[in-house]
């Protein structure tokens, strides 16, 4: 059953979008044009480059708990379990460290690759050193947490890139003062020319925004009292703000096209959540007849 908190936060964030986002279709492209400040913005430049890394540090926390869980299990089930959440550790962490390599110091070729697979590999094995030292039991109690994020950032990463190859919405820096080529968001474009690889036409829907809002992940890491999930909730809340504007002032996206990036994780993590069975705000008791279902539950044991 949803708790009344988590019950609160939907509602909040339904009335919230719905007002932000009827306000921003009206004014989509006169907010670009008093935004856009692509070559001066350090604001915009810092996240631009790591913005998106909430997801990646999420799914690499998420990977590596599953990883560990797994020590004491079958060895079919340890294999499976270990092959899915070890290429995912990996992903992760090259992602982290290569995507602030070549957007943060403008550096590229097989080096920064081979750099960031190495140290992906140091940070796999550190961080299982780490969790090994952790109880199966302790692991056990964001097993469902764990298995919720994983999905939730593989769904939204997955929805965002399919949309943006048959949105095909221009974004506000390539049109160049030729402003007749902007597009309203809910009129879909369709793939354009070389619409899978052409960056120009992937504006709708945000991929820094959803990457971002994925901060709020953390809150199911959270000790379960409601103040540490509230305080994560501020730093989530903040840090996906930060990310969306940076992308409006950057002139990569407009600011509904953010804006729906944030509706595809938010709505992706109440639904996987709701699956799972796991609440943004549990009750105590709740919680405790959560734990002790997951250990008659196969899935997830």
């Amino acid at each position: 059953m949803t708790t009344k908190g988590t019950k609160r936060f939907i509602w909040g964030f339904l009335i919230l979008w719905v007002m932000l986002m009827t306000i921003f279709t009206f004014n989509d492209l006169n907010l670009s044009k008093a935004l856009y400040n692509e070559h001066e913005s350090r604001f915009g430049w810092f996240f631009e480059v790591y913005g998106e890394h909430p997801a990646f540090l999420v799914l690499l926390a998420a990977s590596s708990i599953l990883f560990s869980k797994v020590r004491n299990e079958r060895i079919v089930k340890k294999v499976v379990v270990r092959l899915v959440s070890g290429l995912f550790i990996l992903l992760s962490g090259f992602s982290i460290i290569s995507l602030a390599l070549m957007r943060g110091y403008g550096l590229a070729g097989n080096n920064v690759m081979l750099i960031s697979l190495a140290i992906a590999v140091l940070i796999a094995i550190l961080s299982q050193w780490l969790l090994n030292r952790i109880s199966v039991q302790t692991l056990s109690q964001y097993n469902r947490a764990a298995w919720a994020a994983f999905v939730i950032v593989f769904a939204e990463i997955l929805l965002v890139n399919v949309l943006k190859i048959f949105w095909g919405r221009m974004r506000f820096r390539n049109m160049e003062g030729d402003y007749s080529m902007f597009t309203s968001w809910f009129l879909p474009q369709g793939i354009q020319e070389n619409g899978v690889t052409t960056e120009a036409y992937k504006s709708f829907p945000s991929g820094h925004s959803a990457n971002g809002w994925t901060m709020m992940l953390w809150m199911l890491f959270m000790p379960f009292a409601s103040k540490w999930r509230n305080f994560m909730l501020v730093c989530a809340v903040a840090w996906g703000i930060c990310t969306s504007t940076s992308r409006v002032i950057m002139g990569a996206h407009f600011a509904t096209d953010v804006l729906f990036g944030a509706f595809i994780t938010i709505t992706c993590m109440l639904l996987v959540c709701k699956l799972f069975k796991v609440d943004l705000y549990p009750n105590s008791q709740h919680n405790v007849s959560v734990l002790l279902k997951d250990k008659n539950t196969p899935y997830f044991r």
